[in-house]
């Protein structure tokens, strides 16, 4: 606008000083301003229109690329880490259960997430503590059973991934030995990650047992993580970055994000590169992976301008 003012001025001037013969000349003849400034539009409306055509589909993404995983069995749709719970998740189209395991007094791996039983039975004792007889008497919510390690496993055959924790003080090189042995003999190696937030762990079973998938939960990103020793890489998403998540697609790993529960953030995750998101949020992530997948490409185009904006304010 300010040229194009500049411009009119110009030429008014011009027919006041010199006639109107003189404008009529003058008007016909092109400026190599404007001649240059038409070449460069056109060149940059072309490159425009062959880079958006070859990375339209990473630039604005028809199909939601990212999976959800239920987390501690099923999420908010059933009662914390049972069979009833991860059931629920995969009905509702998780590709993936998180679970918790820990050892009782008498060797058996039983599913649960916290130091105790309090929360979920109300019984304040530690699986430590009890004999598997004993964990079995306790109903979660009231209503549902304690799993043991192998009933998940059963569970989840043939229809999701368990991503196996080991957890709490019992989470040792015996924990890891016994859910290798576990998981072959359901011949689950292909169907189970085992995780953990205890890297000597997930190192120990990588390199013993580098068949077995394993995954690290960081919550943080210091340094090369894309270097550590495992198959997944579970970052809390407080600390992932589209940067982090390359790097580590570099060094060929996968990458979760965990636990995303708000609705904004399930929808960014879905979309932003990870491999999937863990999440309570189980219907929430169905929803907006159904929406995302039937949106126009109006609604493409946007989502992906507004993604890329906040990209770039963020860093």
């Amino acid at each position: 606008m300010p040229f194009f003012m500049l411009k009119v001025t110009s030429l008014y001037l011009n027919f006041q000083s010199e006639g109107e013969w003189e404008y009529r000349k003058r008007k016909n003849r092109k400026s190599p301003l404007v001649i240059v400034s038409v070449i460069l539009t056109v060149l940059m409306i072309a490159l425009t229109t062959v880079l958006v055509t070859q990375f339209y589909d990473d630039l604005f993404p028809g199909k939601v690329t990212a999976t959800y995983i239920a987390h501690r069995a099923g999420g908010n749709e059933g009662p914390e880490n049972t069979v009833e719970g991860l059931e629920a998740a995969y009905a509702l189209g998780a590709s993936g259960s998180e679970i918790d395991i820990q050892r009782t007094s008498d060797g058996y791996y039983v599913v649960n997430h916290d130091d105790d039983f309090g929360r979920t039975t109300g019984v304040k004792r530690k699986p430590s503590e009890m004999t598997l007889e004993e964990v079995r008497q306790l109903k979660v919510d009231g209503t549902a059973p304690v799993p043991t390690f192998e009933e998940m496993l059963e569970a989840a055959r043939g229809k999701l991934t368990l991503y196996v924790e080991l957890k709490g003080e019992t989470a040792d090189t015996q924990m890891a030995e016994d859910a290798v042995k576990t998981i072959k003999d359901f011949n689950m190696v292909d169907g189970a990650v085992v995780i953990s937030l205890k890297y000597d762990l997930i190192d120990y079973i990588e390199t013993k047992y580098p068949e077995i998938n394993t995954g690290y939960l960081a919550f943080a990103s210091f340094g090369d993580t894309a270097a550590l020793n495992c198959d997944y890489l579970a970052l809390e998403e407080e600390v992932v970055s589209e940067d982090t998540i390359n790097s580590i697609h570099y060094k060929g790993k996968k990458v979760l994000v965990w636990t995303v529960n708000d609705d904004d953030d399930i929808e960014n995750y879905l979309q932003n590169g990870a491999d999937a998101l863990i999440t309570d949020n189980v219907s929430g992530a169905k929803n907006f992976t159904e929406a995302l997948n039937n949106a126009p490409t109006m609604d493409r185009i946007v989502n992906g301008l507004f993604r890329l904006f906040n990209n770039i304010t963020q860093k």
